[in-house]
């Protein structure tokens, strides 16, 4: 079967299975087309409507590859083995199925089940996509978390129950659909996945970019003898870390200002490695928080410190780049008049 010929077929089957799909939509999901092998209520927990299990492992590419981490985005989880014949058949279509949605807010991740880490990274080197996120589940422990307790009752490693099991995951950490394997109805293009995801993803609304003063928000506090500038970055979102991979990229910088403060230089967070078109990107997700040590200055009223703040950051999703921006704002801390520890604020401007 030719290449071309295989993605024109899968194409009008997902094409006729959303056409179709309003006519579908009253049926349990186990009697749609294309999803014989949906968990039934009957499985147990974990449902789709239940939240989906965290979990945290080392991403092939570095770092840390966590759920949570992903809310505010669509995802396709898939569990896999690179000894599968029908997983490695999958593989492939991942990555396209990863380019194809990515610009929805879809992220796909591929885990590897109960096989040494070494052995995955070795394969996913040269059958996953960049645009995939993947990692290895050498315990399996992540896949039982998955495992409904009477899906598949003939394997009493639960792990291998989800092998080749394929969820989608709502920007909430909800799961609107899942998967066990049906070698009866097997599909490695995931044609009906496909249509299911663009309807679901067409249904809830493919939300607009914030804009770039909203991407991040900030505090300010006193945080023993310095001060602490809290970023928290929208989930979905990265910002360039203060010291960025390439030249072109713009560097997150917190500059202080004080009359009340003798202000030391700034002390980032580590960056957090995003895999981005076949390179790592130093960036900043989630809860960032810098310091700025400091001292009371010679002249500082007292039990107080002005203090002015500039914040310069470029944000970015996994498919757009904002402009950058540089935002301004104030506070006052509150320390003791005998000693140099500072206390939270008790009023002064936000950002």
């Amino acid at each position: 079967m030719s290449g071309s010929g295989s993605a024109a077929r899968a194409a009008a089957l997902a094409a006729l299975l959303t056409a179709c799909a309003g006519l579908t939509a009253e049926l349990p999901v186990w009697q749609r087309p294309g999803f014989g092998g949906a968990v039934r209520p009957e499985m147990g927990a974990p449902q789709p409507g239940s939240t989906a299990p965290e979990f945290s492992l080392p991403a092939d590419t570095g770092g840390e590859l966590r759920l949570s981490a992903l809310r505010g985005r669509w995802v396709v989880l898939h569990f896999t083995a690179s000894w599968c014949p029908y997983c490695d058949s999958e593989i492939e279509h991942l990555g396209q199925l990863a380019d194809a949605f990515a610009p929805r807010g879809v992220r796909v991740v591929v885990l590897d089940v109960e096989e040494s880490r070494a052995a995955w990274v070795d394969y996913a080197r040269t059958h996953v996509a960049p645009s995939v996120l993947s990692a290895a589940d050498e315990t399996g422990r992540v896949a039982r978390s998955f495992a409904p307790e009477h899906a598949q009752p003939s394997f009493s490693d639960r792990a291998q129950a989800v092998l080749d099991a394929t969820l989608i995951v709502d920007p909430n950490g909800k799961i609107q659909l899942f998967l066990l394997p049906d070698t009866a109805h097997f599909d490695p293009t995931f044609s009906a996945l496909r249509a299911e995801l663009a309807r679901l993803t067409d249904a809830s609304g493919h939300a607009p970019l914030l804009s770039p003063e909203h991407v991040v928000n900030v505090s300010l506090a006193a945080a023993g003898c310095g001060v602490r500038v809290s970023l928290n970055v929208a989930p979905g979102y990265h910002i360039m870390s203060d010291h960025p991979s390439q030249p072109a990229f713009i560097a997150t910088s917190v500059a202080l200002r004080s009359d009340d403060l003798n202000l030391a230089a700034a002390v980032y967070p580590k960056a957090v490695p995003y895999s981005f078109a076949e390179q790592t990107i130093a960036t900043f997700r989630g809860q960032n928080e810098v310091l700025v040590p400091c001292s009371p200055g010679a002249n500082r009223p007292a039990g107080s410190a002005a203090i002015s703040a500039t914040l310069r950051y470029q944000a970015c999703t996994d498919t757009a780049c904002l402009f950058p921006v540089t935002r301004h704002f104030s506070e006052r801390l509150q320390f003791t008049s005998k000693t140099a520890e500072f206390r939270q604020p008790t009023t002064g401007a936000r950002p």
